[in-house]
C-alpha cells in the first residue's frame, strides 16, 4: 500500500467502534505536549528575567542600600525611606481594615436578616472586590491630594485599605458560614 492507502487505513482505524478512544488518546497527547510546551517556554522566560535580575542587581545590594536614606540625584542612595514608608502604609491600612472588615463580616454571617440594607451592603462588598486597584488610587487622589495640593503615606494608606476591607469582610463572612450551627 502506497502513502494514500496508510494514510486511509488510519482514518478508517478512528471511525471503527475503538477508533473514537484512539482518537480521544491522540488529541489529549498532543495537547498536553502543547500545554507543557508553552509552559517551558513561559518558565524559560521568567527563568531569564530572574537570572537577569540577579546577577545585574546583586551586586548593588548591600546592608547599606536597605539602611540608608534617599540619597541626592546621581549618587547611591538607600532604601531605607522605600521600606518604612511600604510598612507604614500596610500598617495604617491592616489598623483600618482588619476592624471594619472583621466587623462587617460578622454582622453579615452572625446577626444581620436578609433584607434590603444586608442585599446593598453585600453587593458594594462585591463591587469594591472587584474594583481595579488603579480605580481605587484615582478616587483617593481626587479625595485626598488634590485638594491638600501633595502627596502623603496617608492617602496610600487609605487607598490600601479601601481594597483590603472588602476582602476581609468575604473571607469572615464565608469561614464564619463554614462554622456548624451547633458551635455557634
Amino acid at each position: 500500500m502506497g502513502p494514500a492507502g496508510a494514510g486511509a487505513a488510519v482514518g478508517a482505524g478512528w471511525n471503527r467502534p475503538g477508533g473514537l478512544a484512539l482518537r480521544r488518546r491522540v488529541v489529549d497527547r498532543v495537547a498536553t505536549g502543547l500545554s507543557i510546551a508553552a509552559t517551558a517556554v513561559v518558565l524559560l522566560a521568567l527563568g531569564s528575567i530572574l537570572l537577569t535580575l540577579l546577577v545585574r542587581g546583586l551586586p548593588g545590594l548591600s546592608l547599606a542600600t536597605l539602611v540608608r536614606t534617599m540619597a541626592p540625584p546621581g549618587s547611591n542612595g538607600g532604601l531605607a525611606n522605600a521600606i518604612v514608608g511600604s510598612l507604614v502604609q500596610t500598617g495604617f491600612a491592616a489598623a483600618i481594615g482588619t476592624p471594619v472588615g472583621l466587623l462587617t463580616g460578622i454582622y453579615l454571617s452572625e446577626y444581620a436578616r436578609d433584607g434590603r440594607v444586608v442585599d446593598v451592603v453585600r453587593f458594594v462588598s462585591d463591587m469594591m472586590l472587584s474594583a481595579p486597584s488603579i480605580l481605587v488610587g484615582l478616587f483617593v487622589y481626587m479625595l485626598l491630594v488634590m485638594p491638600f495640593g501633595h502627596f502623603s503615606g496617608l492617602s496610600g494608606g487609605i487607598a490600601l485599605a479601601v481594597l483590603f476591607v472588602p476582602v476581609v469582610v468575604r473571607t469572615t463572612e464565608d469561614m464564619l458560614r463554614l462554622v456548624p450551627l451547633t458551635m455557634r
